[in-house]
């Protein structure tokens, strides 16, 4: 998955700037840097919930061309290659949990429903919440209803999971809960590209570092780099200190 020369404005405000990037498969990439930067506009231009007005996309054989109209098809591909997480969950609350994580493989993939079912039962496990299956959204906790979305997400069997903040609206023992089962699905090498402020998890859980400022790319490299006091620019160093205790 790879985004080349592309731009992005709102209004007279330019918010990506020709920025070129790639997204390892089997790795997890985490988008860092200040409020406003860019951060989840790259997410969701990967999504294609936002269009930039120049660049290329390529993700497998396709190539997009962000300056030329979108055909159905390729939407629908990237769409079903890609899962997206948002910060405020975007569960159906007339539906239970279960039937929430079942919807998408049934609708969209055309799985049978027998089957949509056991999966989503073992997801609910691997997230933590085997016994949440005929709650409603409303029942559950803000680190329930996201850890549902991740399990929601996952059942589509997207190549690449995308999560904007995924915990950014929960207190920080909730936020443990959520950050536990990303590191659990980081360890099966699921593709995934995470904005987050957690600096802290982003250096246990990411394999390579993006720093975005003012829609430039500061940084794109390894993790150890992006950490070490002797190796990063003073721009990092100083977003670092302003987020952690470190100087």
């Amino acid at each position: 998955m790879k985004l080349e020369q592309v731009n992005k404005t709102f209004g007279s405000h330019q918010v990506l700037k020709n920025i070129s990037l790639d997204f390892p498969r089997g790795k997890v990439t985490v988008l860092v840097g200040p409020s406003g930067s860019g951060k989840s506009t790259i997410l969701r231009s990967l999504n294609i919930l936002e269009k930039p007005e120049t660049g290329t996309y390529d993700f497998d054989d396709l190539q997009i061309d962000f300056s030329k109209e979108i055909s159905k098809n390729d939407l629908f591909y990237i769409r079903q290659k890609t899962g997206m997480v948002f910060q405020s969950y975007n569960l159906f609350p007339h539906f239970t949990v279960l039937e929430n994580i079942i919807e998408g493989p049934i609708q969209v993939l055309k799985k049978k429903r027998p089957f949509a079912i056991k999966q989503a039962k073992e997801l609910l496990i691997k997230v933590g919440l085997s016994d949440k299956a005929n709650a409603y959204p409303e029942q559950l906790s803000g680190g329930q209803a996201q850890r549902v979305a991740i399990a929601r997400s996952l059942a589509m069997n997207p190549e690449y999971i995308l999560l904007d903040e995924p915990t950014s609206a929960l207190d920080p023992e909730l936020e443990l809960e959520v950050l536990k089962v990303l590191l659990q699905i980081a360890k099966e090498q699921q593709s995934m590209v995470i904005v987050t402020h957690n600096l802290a998890f982003a250096k246990r859980v990411a394999d390579k570092i993006i720093f975005v400022e003012e829609g430039n790319i500061i940084y794109d490299g390894s993790v150890e780099n992006f950490f070490d006091p002797d190796t990063r620019n003073a721009r990092i160093s100083q977003f670092i200190s302003s987020m952690t205790f470190e100087n």
